[in-house]
């Protein structure tokens, strides 16, 4: 049996899982990717231990494979942004700083004193927010001169382990998408900016498109892991991109809502127009997996992240044991909707299209002394699916149309009372795969299309996509949710200006 590998780097998991050519989930392993607090909103990751995370999770795999099933090919989706330096003997000399570090607010503002928004959007269809890979380098430069001396390469997340699995440098389009230094109409790093951040584009690896082979696995990963044979090696794609080719968003009129630590809409289009932040709202813009395509997306930093956070913080027993997604689940059933005039803003990690201003700040509204803890996990949900509501109108508007269905993947799928609400809040139904680990296929079916196995990206995911549960819109929640929302829109330029107030921190 012929199989496809596929590696996720995801912000809370590091997952390997093989699928054979018609998508069907072989294996799958996970571990915990250990994220290294520093504080007042710094976080890192260890290379090296993220490297040995990843090959121990092949070792796994490669142990459960039996006589007769080959893998053809390996890809990786990862999260975007996050990434680290090399020296010139290729060696780490920072660690992998997070997506979400915080460290770019303290450069972003020069930045934009040296080009306008308006302009850096209209190059990379990013808008401004200081988690860029960009401002990330500019950060090593400014605070940490002697090491940035010595760089010679800087990569992404997901490029790193390329290099790892290969020893050849290169990302994808989606990912450079991610960096705020690739120009997504020319689908090359961008000269302009380059110059202005005083960046030698050697410091950067090729850029790709999603499917692309690399190279191959080299003999010592090989060794290590127990892997064998030729097994070709391709470039994937950002996470949440990966998962519309594993949903079949591949074509226009599709959206794909990905739910995960952070929530994403995306959906796809293929004549890339003058880039304005007026005319695109709020939303980013970038370079799809799938050729001549790109992507609109509109995201909700802290949505699986706000549960978790609850949970870490008011849902402990007094041994320290906290409550589990189900208790929570069942505990949040009780409350009834509107959770008693409860209202959640969800911006633990910043605001949201059509105003994704990243200073604005989480907070609950309404509160009284019968709200219980039930009222709370419900609020949660339901700030959620309000920002998603929302995200979704003015992507529709943007666009100029109406999406029909919601193609929904990601973890927060397996919570029913999340997908029941989100619904009713939309008043579309939740379209869900057969496969759950579709971030995983959709990097599966990029490694089958570089290894030959499909046509083309079409062809991968027409023969691989099938849905296996709908959520339909019930017409009582419905129009409780409609005048749930109202209230919510009202509320939510009201707790923008209360984050203004206390200050960009």
């Amino acid at each position: 049996m012929d199989l496809l590998m596929a590696i996720d780097m995801g912000t809370t998991h590091i997952k390997v899982a093989t699928f054979d050519l018609e998508g069907n989930l072989h294996t799958v392993e996970m571990s915990r990717t250990n994220t290294k607090s520093l504080g007042v909103g710094q976080a890192v990751y260890d290379p090296e231990e993220i490297w040995d995370s990843v090959v121990e999770l092949l070792r796994k795999t490669a142990a459960q494979l039996g006589p007769g099933q080959r893998v053809l090919s390996i890809s990786v989706a990862s999260m975007g942004e996050a990434g680290l330096l090399l020296d010139e003997q290729d060696r780490p000399l920072t660690p992998i700083i997070s997506w979400f570090d915080v460290r770019g607010k303290e450069v972003m503002e020069g930045w934009y004193e040296k080009i306008s928004p308006e302009e850096c959007f209209a190059i990379t269809g990013l808008n401004y927010n200081y988690i860029y890979s960009l401002f990330k380098l500019l950060w090593y430069k400014q605070n940490q001169p002697e090491i940035f001396r010595q760089a010679v390469k800087w990569l992404c997340m997901p490029d790193y382990i390329y290099f790892r699995l290969t020893g050849e440098f290169a990302t994808d389009y989606s990912i450079a998408s991610r960096t705020m230094l690739f120009d997504i109409r020319q689908r090359k790093w961008s000269a302009r900016l380059l110059q202005l951040a005083e960046l030698d584009e050697e410091l950067l690896p090729p850029a790709y498109q999603g499917g692309t082979v690399i190279g191959q696995v080299r003999r010592e990963v090989c060794e290590l892991t127990g892997l064998s044979g030729k097994i070709l090696v391709a470039v994937g794609g950002h996470d949440h991109i990966c998962g519309t080719l594993a949903a079949n968003v591949i074509r226009p009129g599709k959206v794909m809502n990905s739910s995960g630590t952070a929530e994403t809409l995306n959906a796809v289009f293929r004549d890339l127009p003058p880039l304005s932040i007026e005319t695109f709202s709020g939303f980013n813009v970038g370079c799809h997996v799938v050729p001549e395509l790109y992507y609109l997306q509109g995201e909700v930093v802290s949505s699986g992240i706000s549960i978790e956070w609850f949970l870490d913080q008011f849902c402990r027993a007094d041994d320290g044991t906290r409550m589990s997604y189900g208790e929570m689940v069942r505990l949040a059933e009780t409350a009834p909707p509107g959770a008693q005039g409860l209202f959640f803003i969800p911006h633990l990690r910043g605001g949201s299209p059509p105003d994704p201003a990243p200073y604005s700040k989480a907070c609950f509204l309404g509160m009284r002394d019968y709200h219980t803890r039930a009222d709370f996990l419900r609020s949660i949900h339901e700030g959620l699916c309000c920002e998603v509501a929302g995200i979704l109108q003015s992507m529709e508007a943007v666009l100029g149309l109406e999406f029909q269905a919601i193609h929904a993947i990601g973890g927060g799928t397996k919570n029913e009372l999340w997908m029941e609400i989100k619904s009713a809040a939309t008043g579309k139904p939740l379209e869900i795969p057969q496969v759950q680990e579709s971030t995983l296929l959709g990097a599966a079916l990029l490694g089958g299309v570089g290894a030959g196995v499909y046509a083309d990206h079409y062809a991968a995911a027409e023969l691989t996509y099938g849905p296996s549960r709908i959520y339909h819109p019930e017409a009582g929640l419905v129009e409780q949710y409609h005048q749930i929302g109202a209230v919510y829109a009202q509320l939510l330029p009201r707790a923008r200006e209360i984050s203004r107030i206390i200050g960009e921190d």
